[in-house]
């Protein structure tokens, strides 16, 4: 009877020992680390969603829960950028050609007329004038210099002539006035020319007209100097009576 128990007890002891052997074995090394596996894949959406997040996606990957959300989260916030470095980009070209030509209220063909105000404050006049720019072309310093026409600070610049009609509309008389002094010329660089001052020396080809005694209905005729850094003119405008930035009227050819 002994000899039985204690074979009985032998084999208990050894199915005990089988079992904690098969709970410790390989074949279930697989479960516990496809568990961790998963738990690990979690965290992924998470970084996905928070990279996405950083990048200006609003829909997060740890919203949807899968992993298949984390490349369709990021894909918009990257998308969002290359659009943002896109714009910034053209903003730069934007400004590189920032001399571009202000839009005018009239904008015309050389030859053809066009209707501004025009105000001198110290003269106390007031009225409007019908302008035509009959030409612009493009002169040399050397020209100017020839003229006697000082061209101090003009170095490196090109003159340009521009020929006009100007015709007075309004009551008041344009003596003691210059209307002519609100042109400006815009070259092929985009920038804004400065006025040569030439009354003293007229160039033959380009002298400023005469405003004295030009009363309704009256024309004068003449032509102004602008030295531009570019080469060639683009337009010439009339600017704004209170903002020199703005123009009135636009000619081009």
């Amino acid at each position: 009877m002994r000899s039985y128990t204690t074979k009985l007890t032998v084999a208990a002891l050894a199915a005990a020992t089988a079992l904690s052997l098969a709970a410790c074995g390989p074949d279930n090394t697989d479960t516990p680390a496809g568990a961790g596996g998963a738990t690990g894949a979690a965290p992924a959406p998470t970084t996905a969603a928070s990279g996405a997040a950083t990048g200006g996606s609003a829909t997060g990957g740890a919203a949807t829960g899968g992993s298949t959300a984390a490349p369709t989260s990021a894909a918009p916030g990257a998308g969002t950028a290359g659009a943002t470095g896109g714009a910034g980009t053209a903003g730069a070209a934007g400004g590189g050609a920032g001399g571009a030509v202000p839009a005018a209220a009239t904008a015309v063909k050389v030859g053809r007329p066009a209707t501004v105000d025009f105000a001198d404050k110290t003269s106390k006049v007031a009225t409007k004038l019908e302008i035509t720019v009959t030409g612009v072309e493009a002169g040399s310093l050397q020209e100017l210099t020839a003229a006697k026409v000082p061209t101090t600070g003009l170095e490196g610049r090109t003159p340009m002539y521009v020929s006009y009609t100007i015709k007075n509309l309004g009551d008041a008389s344009l003596s003691f006035t210059a209307p002519d002094s609100k042109f400006v010329v815009f070259d092929n660089t985009g920038q804004k020319g400065l006025n040569v001052m030439n009354a003293a020396n007229p160039l033959p080809k380009c002298t400023g007209a005469k405003f004295q005694g030009v009363t309704k209905g009256v024309e004068a005729k003449g032509c102004i100097i602008i030295a531009t850094t570019g080469t060639a003119p683009v337009a010439v405008g009339y600017t704004d009576l209170t903002d020199l930035l703005k123009l009135q009227a636009s000619w081009t050819k």
